[in-house]
Formats: structure tokens, sequence, C-alpha cells
């Protein structure tokens, strides 16, 4: 399984291995990187379906409606969130980020879409998911836990989303459920967990993902039990042939590395902190490792639209719902782990991080 595996229980009581971070590879939020003919004209289509004009969507973005089609024009995420921006204020329908997730996978992203298509189950559909996900979903990165009984899959902002992180993550969830019915044939049973409120919009939810929502859970999470990763897929949508399958696979590692494989900064400095959780580096360590004076990294991650004590909250808040959830540890486990000198100062953290208490969590957030 790609990205983070928990497999088993030899290693109960601490974090599932963590990637490997590159600090000396990262990307700028105004870097043209994302192509616009894929995910971002889904949604500028849905817009234009109900007469709204190409030129509102596109205010503010510095893309115009006749670059798409020649199949070359990028959008950096900054210009993506502009562009959410418009067309959530154009539609101005609580349903546009589900119609947008229904058709966005495997979506038409050329040889990524083909590869896609062509998993045979759960397991390959989501590796190929996790391994190119900044051409599927530019804006948030999937993260795979696993365990011996339940998959999760974590959305992670790759940058201060603000208010459209909700919407962001519905699209998401939206997309990898409408994706894997489709392929399996019939639903799965998916159960999802929301960091932000209940909307008021809860027939969305319930006819785009079900009943077993859970939200104000401080993560956004989907969990499945495993034993549906190999279980073949029901509907074939088309074969392929072996030689296809690999010139698909070798092109699209080819532009993944020419293009895509260097993530934006704030996504790469959460990483790291994940990986330097138990030490809870300062604002000086964290610059100097990235080779920056305090105040330019300041900068560009307020450039980012985040900051560094947000990315290190996260990461701690992320930490801690882990080892309560996954691995049932107590508080004094969880503050020791994090070198917290007491309970109490945990815990007034996590209600900082969260708007809860631990207890609270336990309550409100179910794994079993």
């Amino acid at each position: 399984m790609s990205d983070w595996s928990h497999v088993g229980s030899a290693g109960k009581g601490v974090l599932p291995p963590l990637p490997s971070v590159s600090r000396s590879a990262w990307s700028e939020p105004d870097q043209q990187l994302t192509a616009v003919h894929w995910q971002a004209a889904l949604l500028i289509d849905l817009l234009v379906a109900r007469d709204i004009s190409s030129h509102k969507i596109l205010r503010g973005t510095g893309v115009f409606y006749e670059d798409i089609s020649e199949g070359t024009q990028r959008m950096s995420a900054l210009q993506l969130l502009q562009l959410i921006k418009n067309a959530r204020q154009l539609d101005g329908e609580d349903d546009l980020s589900f119609r947008w997730g229904s058709s966005a996978l495997p979506g038409h992203c050329g040889s990524y879409s083909q590869l896609l298509a062509a998993s045979e189950n759960l397991q390959q559909f989501l590796d190929i998911l996790v391994r190119y996900c900044r051409v599927f979903l530019p804006l948030l990165t999937p993260r795979i836990y696993q365990d011996k009984r339940h998959l999760y899959l974590q959305w992670v902002p790759v940058m201060g989303l603000g208010e459209h992180q909700p919407f962001l993550v519905e699209m998401a969830m939206t997309a990898v459920s409408a994706a894997s019915r489709w392929l399996h044939g019939s639903a799965l049973p998916w159960r999802y967990c929301f960091s932000h409120t209940a909307p008021g919009y809860s027939e969305h939810y319930q006819l785009n993902l079900g009943d077993n929502l859970q939200f104000d859970a401080g993560i956004d999470l989907m969990m499945i039990d495993v034993r549906w990763l190999p279980e073949p897929w029901q509907k074939t949508p088309f074969s392929i042939s072996p030689t296809v399958l690999r010139m698909h696979q070798k092109s699209c590692e080819e532009q993944w590395q020419a293009d895509f494989a260097a993530p934006l900064l704030a996504e790469s400095v959460y990483s790291w902190l994940m990986t330097e959780v138990r030490q809870s580096p300062g604002l000086e360590v964290v610059a100097q490792a990235y080779c920056m004076s305090p105040a330019t990294f300041k900068r560009k991650l307020k450039k980012h639209q985040t900051s560094f004590q947000q990315l290190q909250d996260q990461a701690r808040l992320h930490t801690s719902l882990y080892l309560f959830h996954v691995n049932g540890w107590s508080n004094e486990q969880v503050a020791n782990y994090l070198s917290f000198n007491d309970t109490t100062n945990f815990r007034r953290a996590f209600k900082r991080w969260s708007g809860l208490t631990p207890s609270d969590s336990k309550l409100r957030f179910s794994v079993s």
C-alpha cells in the first residue's frame, strides 16, 4: 500500500511508518502546475451547462476559456482556489461539490485516468490515487493508514484553504465513493469523518455518501474494512492490454517526475513535522532545515495562506487522534509521546487544536 501503512500488531503503540520527506524540492502556490483541462475544466463545464458565463467563472484567475481547449494551459493552486471561489458564488447551490466529485474520478486526466479505470480492486485504485494525487485532486493530499481491521484514507490540505476546505473535502470523498461504487458495481461501506461542523444541507451528504457520517471529528477521514481492499471489481469498464498499460504507466511516471513530483511548501512542512512530531521542533529549527531565515520562512508560509503554528498544531492533532482512536492510548500516554510536561497542558492544547476535550473527542469519534 502506498504512503503510510501500519499492518498487523507488531508496531502497535507507535505511529505507522512515515514516508520520507525531501526538504530540497518543493513548489510555490503561484507556480502553474495544474492542467486546466483536467479537473478544473470539469468544474467550469458544470457551471457553463447552467448558462453561467465562462468569463465570470474565470474572473481573476488569469486563465481564459479559449486556452482550455488547447490542452496546454496550466494554473496554480492560488488560481484554482480563485476558480473555486467564483464557482461557488456563481452556482449558489449547496450540492456543487458533490456534483463535481461525482464525475471527478477516474476523470479525464489522460493516461492517469486510464490507469485508475484499469485498476483491478480498491487497493490498486487507492495506490494510483495516492501516487498521483496532485493530478487527480490538486489541493488535497490523500494519506493512507492501515491496521488489522481498517483502512483509513485521510485528506490533508496542501495549503491553507480557509472556507473552501469543507467544499473540497466533500468533493474528494464523493469522488472516491462514486468511482469505487461504479467500479465495484455497488456502493462500498465507507464511513466518513469530517473536521467541520455538520452543515445545513445534510440531504446532499446522505444522497452521495450515505448515513455513516461523523462531524466535528477534528480530521477529514474515510474508513473501510480491509477485507474490501483485494476484492475484485465487479464491473470492468474496459479491457486494456498489458503493453498499453505499461505505456500508460511509463507516460504517467515520466510526466509526474517532470511536472508534479514536488509538493507545495506547506504540504512538505506538514509532512516533515509529522515525522518529527515527538520533538516538536520550533520555527527557527524548521526554517533552518529548509535553508531559510525565519522571516523568509514565515513569509512563504503566509503566501500559502497558513502559518508554522497552524501546521504544527495540525500535525500534533492528527497524531493525537491516531493514537487515541486507532491505538487506544490514554491521555497520559499521548501527552508523554508528544513531550508535554503534564496531561493538563496536553488537554488544554488538544482543546485549542480541535475545539474538543480528549474525552469529548473519544465520545464523538469512533473507529470501532
